[in-house]
């Protein structure tokens, strides 16, 4: 049976992606579907679950286009839950345990069902808890595919959620057909088959990283879940084919052990930000056969530009894009200015929020926040994004000149650049690094000196950690709030040193 025929008069309509799956199950029922904690599902067992667990939620899943907040424990069980409430055409969500208090509580208010697996984070909104015994209980009963009707039609498809560089969660709806666009996107660009092996590092949480999964599971690969393994590790042991990976992931390949030694071949799609050249030079050390595919974008959006060179790429024709001055004036080619855009993947607002965000929604554009020069109508240049920029007596640094240069020191593992606009402060760079041990600060304090393509004052200090998001996007505002509270508590500001 071909995904074709699952569809016929005598057979149920089924979601494309249940539909490819019940055609992996009969055709080749053997092959890995997905690798979790270290067990192997086959498209068989996969599909046999998720009967299962369809039949157990028929009796209390909402009508279609109902809102389900599902709780993330284990990738299989997240994705037998997710692939039986998408048969009923209702629109899901996921969170993690860390999340349910908080921001998170919007969510669950206008949630019509959720599907826990710790506690009940929200005492007015229905809930499920499908705990070890529910699905000890539900794996156990008779798999009986015959039983599965017609998938449910719908508009909408899943509730994506960003945090950025603030921390905050931001919510917006993802229609059917913006998700479908977003697989073909994937599919096209991996060319995942029923041979590819994909590492996952994270939930999906991270978007792109159910994207992903989905389009791999229609392909018929082997989708493997990282887990508490470093991700580059898994790469390697796993002789993985694909991977979606964040630029602070590669922060590991500065270890020795993986000089030419990931899988020959391997293909990732960067996402969540972009690459020092620093990184570059490490993956072409460590993969020389390798391919990235660098994209610029955003949960918003998806992807908006498919990078070329270093801030160089090419955007997407199913998007229109301008620079704007501060006055909303779109300004002509080779001038910088703020990025916006409009079309159809693109979300229109932000979810349960009390007020509107003209900041980000306007006219009938979204504004990411981003700086960039349009260089023709089809190609930008991006500058980086407008909160980055550090205010230096005046001048405007973008702090990545300064993080992609000290990065590529073989003692930093990570670092980040800010200012403090406070009374009390110089007016100089705060660059927080973490070393690697044994580190010398003067080697760093000479090596900023003869770098760097400006001269400023610089004080460097250094930390246990950079406090990132989901994403890896440095959290710029906590490293701003934990200075300005430490010059503000002592009497006299002592640094570690100055460069």
């Amino acid at each position: 049976m071909t995904p074709d025929t699952v569809n016929a008069p005598d057979q149920p309509s089924l979601t494309k992606t249940l539909t490819a799956l019940a055609a992996h199950a009969q055709t080749r029922p053997n092959a890995a579907a997905i690798l979790d904690d270290a067990e192997s599902i086959s498209y068989q067992t996969l599909w046999q679950d998720l009967c299962r667990t369809i039949s157990a939620l028929g009796p209390i899943v909402p009508a279609p286009d109902a809102l389900v907040a599902v709780e993330w424990t284990s990738p299989y069980r997240h994705i037998l839950l997710l692939l039986a409430l998408e048969h009923f055409g209702v629109v899901t969500a996921t969170y993690r345990p860390q999340e349910i208090a908080g921001d998170y509580q919007r969510l669950f208010a206008h949630s019509d069902l959720i599907a826990a697996a710790t506690i009940r984070p929200h005492k007015e909104t229905l809930t499920i808890l499908c705990n070890d015994m529910w699905w000890e209980r539900t794996l156990s009963e008779p798999a009986d595919p015959a039983a599965i009707c017609d998938s449910k039609p719908a508009v909408n498809h899943r509730i994506a959620s960003s945090s950025g560089t603030t921390g905050a969660p931001k919510f917006m709806m993802r229609t059917c057909a913006q998700s479908e666009f977003r697989f073909g996107q994937n599919q096209m660009r991996l060319g995942l088959t029923p041979n590819s092996r994909l590492v996952l590092p994270a939930s999906f949480a991270f978007q792109a990283n159910y994207l992903s999964f989905i389009s791999c599971m229609r392909a018929g690969g082997y989708c493997i879940f990282a887990g508490e393994v470093p991700l580059f590790r898994s790469l390697k042991e796993q002789s993985a084919t694909h991977s979606i990976v964040i630029p602070m992931e590669f922060i590991a390949l500065k270890a020795p052990e993986y000089r030419k030694k990931l899988p020959p071949g391997l293909k990732i799609i960067i996402v969540g930000g972009s690459l020092s050249p620093a990184d570059r030079t490490a993956w072409h050390e460590a993969c020389p056969t390798g391919t990235l595919i660098e994209l610029y974008g955003t949960n918003e959006s998806g992807t908006i530009a498919e990078m070329q060179s270093d801030k160089h790429g090419k955007i997407i024709p199913e998007l229109e894009v301008q620079v704007v001055d501060d006055k909303d004036t779109p300004l002509p080619f080779g001038h910088a200015g703020a990025i916006r855009l409009r079309g159809a993947p693109c979300t229109v607002q932000y979810l349960f929020e009390d007020h509107p965000r003209p900041d980000r929604f306007r006219g009938g554009w979204f504004y990411p926040g981003d700086l960039a020069i349009l260089e023709d109508a089809q190609h930008l240049r991006l500058l980086g994004r407008d909160d980055d920029l550090l205010n230096v007596r005046g001048y405007k640094i973008p702090a990545t000149a300064i993080e992609d240069v000290v990065k590529g020191f073989p003692e930093v593992v990570d670092c980040c650049a800010t200012t403090l606009q406070d009374p009390l402060d110089d007016g100089a760079i705060w660059l927080g690094v973490k070393f690697l041990p044994n580190f010398e600060f003067s080697d760093i304090q000479q090596k900023l000196k003869t770098h760097l393509t400006f001269k400023a004052d610089i004080h460097l200090y250094s930390v246990d950690a950079i406090p990132r998001g989901p994403s890896g996007k440095i959290q710029r505002h906590k490293i701003t709030a934990r200075l300005r509270q430490h010059i503000h508590s002592s009497a006299q500001r002592k640094p570690n040193s100055t460069a």
